[in-house]
């Protein structure tokens, strides 16, 4: 359905929205590509009547936006600020300080302004594919550039794949330089989920069209063995053996480091595990805590990906060892640092 605001596409349910703002608005713009990213940011404020932050003045911090909100917030015909941030702005940081209770200006949409022509390159990249994807993940309207008309498959396939990375956020094909419809999320109650965590909490709704990109979850009790798991993300994320994996995250524990649960997440070939827990003891707990997965990406072969995952785990000889056997386990992975693969 076309509208003057653009073309619309499905988005999600309304939890997370209201339509009241109690305090001044503000919209928070982010995307790679800064000239579209001004470009879109300055039309949005024009549209909506709101003054224009740029990055440059958005990169001083909350405080100098909280300045700003005081010296023109209460001037007639302003309703709120669109605020324009850099392509290194961390999008978690920009919602906590807009969504502080001491701070007038009150985070209503966090819009992520996407060329859809240079997302394949963009994920290819181990410098912008990380924040590529925390921009739409952490979106609740994402304002998508088209490629050439004749480039269908290719767009079908992009929106296929952020429809599974951000499957709760607002999506809007531009034309013409129109703008999205309003949108109020309540960032104070809690950010858009993002697609992996839906999967882990079987929440997840795959679209109709999906370009192509499919999704799994894999489960498994059992710690990995450092070296079986370095071998299969080899395969994985090198050699693309069960197809390409754009995405993964989740909760993972390997053996070597039995007393410690890990944030697991990849975003193209870069993948960070981070310490989250620290069992205080050895016992049930430290055995029930295994894998818990979620992987996206094109052409998945989600029975391929889980059967190569599960021969990464311990065997029963392994198991029955114990966690004093696991700790002289070869273990190469960086100390809960970047591995980088591929």
């Amino acid at each position: 359905m076309f509208s003057n605001e653009g073309k619309r596409m499905q988005g999600s349910d309304e939890r997370g929205r209201s339509p009241i703002v109690d305090g001044i608005e503000a919209i928070a713009v982010v995307g790679l590509c800064a000239a579209e990213r001004r470009r879109y940011a300055m039309g949005l404020a024009r549209e909506r009547g709101h003054v224009f932050v740029p990055a440059e003045q958005t990169e001083q911090g909350i405080e100098a936006i909280d300045r700003l909100v005081e010296l023109v917030g209460m001037t007639s015909g302003v309703h709120g600020f669109v605020l324009e941030y850099g392509e290194d702005t961390d999008c978690a940081e920009i919602i906590g300080a807009l969504s502080a209770p001491d701070t007038r200006a009150v985070l209503t949409d966090l819009v992520c302004v996407l060329d859809l022509a240079c997302l394949h390159s963009d994920l290819d990249s181990d410098v912008r594919a990380g924040t590529l994807v925390a921009q739409i993940e952490f979106a609740s309207t994402l304002a998508l550039l088209s490629p050439d008309a004749a480039d269908s498959v290719g767009a079908e396939a992009a929106i296929g794949l952020i429809a599974h990375l951000a499957p709760e956020a607002e999506r809007f094909l531009l034309r013409d330089g129109a703008v999205h419809e309003p949108v109020c999320w309540q960032f104070g109650h809690r950010p858009p989920a993002a697609g992996w965590t839906a999967i882990l909490n079987s929440e997840f709704r795959p679209p109709a069209r999906s370009g192509g990109v499919r999704a799994c979850r894999f489960e498994q009790a059992r710690p990995f063995h450092p070296r079986r798991l370095r071998a299969v993300l080899s395969a994985a994320l090198g050699e693309g053996c069960w197809g390409r994996i754009v995405r993964s995250a989740g909760f993972a524990k390997l053996a070597s480091r039995p007393y410690v649960t890990a944030h697991w997440d990849q975003a193209g070939t870069l993948l960070t595990f981070s310490p989250l827990t620290a069992d205080p003891l050895p016992g049930a707990e430290l055995l029930a805590l295994g894998q818990d997965l979620a992987f996206i990406g094109f052409d998945l072969d989600e029975a391929g990906l889980c059967e190569a995952l599960d021969r990464a785990v311990l065997t029963d000889a392994e198991f029955l060892a114990g966690p004093m056997s696991w700790l002289e386990y070869h273990d190469e992975f960086p100390v809960w640092d970047s591995v980088h693969r591929g």
